[in-house]
């Protein structure tokens, strides 16, 4: 944010509120015509830091008969069931609704999922596996769209820096709010630290479109197969068994995000994912990722940290894949030959700290036993 003084959380009184909307919107609400209504809108934040930075980071720079408009959405009850401190969940609420376009709110929504000091590589990677952005095409355009609404969204205080440029933070307030609108809104379930009423109703869980399992109660609890055919973003976390026909009701899946798993083979049931567009399977435990080649529109694959030993002959099939990344895969000891070279679409290779075993120069193609540094040759990017 811009501010200059820090501002411990809690209730502001009416000079230091007024102070630090006012750095926060500009000094045009210091106009003669808009400084009775932005001090309205200020007092409308009940002294909350959060609140105050939330709308007056929305409303910087804006015309008149928007900050009117402003004021008088503000003055309306809010719309969710918050509880708690109402005024600021109201008015993140009322700044998540002024966001600029449905794709900058499930944008900044997928942040929330990803929750505090995530990456915006993750983000980059969601986005376009669920082919969020029109007219976003390639691994470089999508990476700029996300940073441009990543910097808009920490410009609105909705989002914060984190320790690097790399990475975004999230207020917890914030974070609490976006969660409850993602679900009131959006169909959105994210399961943090308990089980909620919704994921016992079947006939909801068959409406989420996103879902998001951290919860121990619910991953070591599984059922056998998740009925949920509406669903296009499912992530997990946890070392945990996925019963065999888990996905076979959610064809629809594109994004699947299944993070430290241990697993010898992947359910078989991923082979009903015929959508799935990126595939993460980071920090696993896993041994065969065979089954994988059956996913024909699969995009991005992320194996980074995965205990994978071989790439098998089978990847050749992903003719539509434009990522992968097997950064610091220690184990992984074969690549087979002409894989990388089949995969036509192939723009970004990532492998820092993993595979060095690249079959020499000059070998009979009918005895090579790994892939060879040539296959390399049309890649944009090889980090």
């Amino acid at each position: 944010m811009d501010a200059q003084k820090n501002f411990p959380i809690g209730v502001l009184n009416e000079k230091e509120a007024w102070a630090l909307f006012n750095k926060m919107a500009g000094n045009c609400v210091e106009s003669c015509d808009l400084k009775p209504i932005a001090m309205e809108v200020a007092k409308k934040c009940a002294g909350l830091p959060i609140a105050i930075a939330t709308v007056a980071g929305a409303l910087r720079n804006k015309r008149l008969f928007e900050w009117k408009n402003a004021l008088r959405e503000l003055e309306r009850p809010s719309s969710s069931n918050f509880t708690g401190i109402n005024a600021a969940y109201s008015a993140i609420e009322w700044s998540f609704n002024y966001l600029e376009s449905e794709e900058v709110k499930l944008t900044f929504l997928l942040c929330s999922v990803i929750g505090h000091n995530g990456f915006v590589e993750d983000l980059v990677r969601y986005t376009l596996g669920l082919g969020l952005f029109d007219g976003v095409y390639t691994m470089e355009e999508a990476r700029n769209k996300v940073l441009t609404v990543v910097a808009n969204l920490k410009a609105s205080a909705l989002l914060l820096d984190s320790y690097n440029d790399e990475c975004f933070d999230i207020h917890d307030v914030v974070w609490d709010a976006a969660l409850a609108i993602a679900l009131k809104d959006y169909r959105m379930l994210v399961l943090r630290d308990h089980v909620p009423k919704e994921w016992s109703d079947k006939e909801k869980i068959n409406s989420w479109s996103l879902i998001s399992l951290r919860c121990p109660q619910i991953i070591a609890n599984l059922p056998k197969e998740m009925e949920c055919s509406g669903l296009s973003f499912f992530h997990m976390a946890g070392a945990v068994k996925i019963p065999p026909n888990f996905f076979k009701q959610t064809k629809g899946l594109k994004v699947l995000d299944l993070f430290g798993m241990q697993f010898s083979s992947l359910p078989k049931s991923i082979i009903h994912l015929t959508n799935l567009r990126m595939l993460c399977l980071q920090e696993s435990a896993v041994d065969d990722i065979t089954i994988i080649g059956e996913l024909k529109n699969l995009e991005i694959l992320d194996l980074s940290q995965s205990g994978i030993k071989e790439l098998p002959k089978e990847m050749a099939q992903l003719t539509q894949l434009r990522l992968l990344d097997l950064s610091w895969c220690r184990e992984l000891e074969i690549i087979s030959p002409n894989v990388l070279s089949s995969l036509s679409e192939l723009k970004e290779l990532y492998m820092g700290g993993s595979f060095v075993e690249w079959e020499k120069e000059g070998v009979a193609e009918d005895e090579k036993k790994n892939a060879s540094l040539d296959e390399l040759n049309n890649l944009c990017s090889y980090p």
